[in-house]
């Protein structure tokens, strides 16, 4: 068996509407996965169908920020797919700002998506008849969450949150053969990160991103890659890490 092969797999992947999240969803495809795509945006969801290699997959439209939804949601999903044989959680958004100009609303929606739904999409995974077995989970986290930048503190530690309740889950879940890990990129070239540019200026993405990445500037494929290794059969005795792809981008 090719230990790298997600066939007869189904893999739930969140934010498959555009950037990282669709680059998860269609390597996965291209790997012999069935994708059930979530997005807030249902025409960019069909895009995002478009482009998967393979027959059997679907989109729903899901609005992740309210957690509540998330258990309808799965129960759903799970009764159309079946159980599933991995989750990759990319919804999530970004608001830098200083903290002294910090709106806590704000702030309060960026933690309930980042982290929160997380934590909901995970609990509803994870009860017997939704998952398959050797169910592997991967969060997106960020290089935010573990190298200080200014005007990121919100959002570090919606992340930083992430990465601390990984392991937890992990020995929580082991017992059942369920893995969890997460991904740690640095700024990757999405919409998100485009409008981050919009916000903070190009002498901002030069300086924090273009001379900081030795080996280039990420692309969302490059953490694509790196997740649906998590996801795969070669990765099967690996769970409670967080996987760094940041291109050198945190040598200094």
């Amino acid at each position: 068996m090719d230990a790298f092969s997600l066939k007869d797999r189904t893999v739930l992947v969140t934010g498959a509407s555009s950037g990282i999240g669709r680059a998860v969803a269609v390597a996965v495809s291209q790997l012999g996965g069935r994708v059930m795509a979530w997005g807030r945006d249902q025409a960019r969801l069909g895009e995002t169908l478009g482009m998967l290699e393979g027959t059997g997959h679907a989109a729903h439209s899901v609005d992740m920020s309210d957690a509540g939804v998330i258990e309808p949601a799965i129960a759903e999903t799970c009764s159309e797919s079946g159980p599933l044989g991995g989750l990759v959680h990319c919804a999530g958004v970004s608001q830098p700002s200083l903290l002294r100009d910090a709106d806590f609303s704000k702030v309060d929606a960026m933690s309930r998506l980042n982290w929160l739904s997380f934590l909901a999409l995970c609990r509803a995974v994870c009860r017997r008849g939704r998952y398959a077995p050797q169910m592997s989970v991967v969060a997106v986290a960020s290089m935010a969450a573990l190298r200080g930048q200014a005007a990121m503190s919100a959002y570090a530690g919606s992340k930083g949150a992430v990465l601390a309740s990984v392991p937890a889950l992990a020995a929580e879940y082991a017992p059942r053969g369920i893995r969890f890990n997460s991904v740690s990129p640095c700024p990757v070239d999405t919409p998100m990160q485009r409008a981050m540019i919009d916000k903070l200026g190009s002498d901002w993405y030069r300086r924090e991103v273009e001379e900081k990445a030795k080996l280039g500037p990420l692309a969302p494929e490059d953490v694509a890659n790196a997740i649906v290794f998590l996801l795969s059969p070669a990765a099967r005795r690996i769970t409670g890490v967080n996987l760094v792809v940041d291109s050198g981008w945190s040598l200094g």
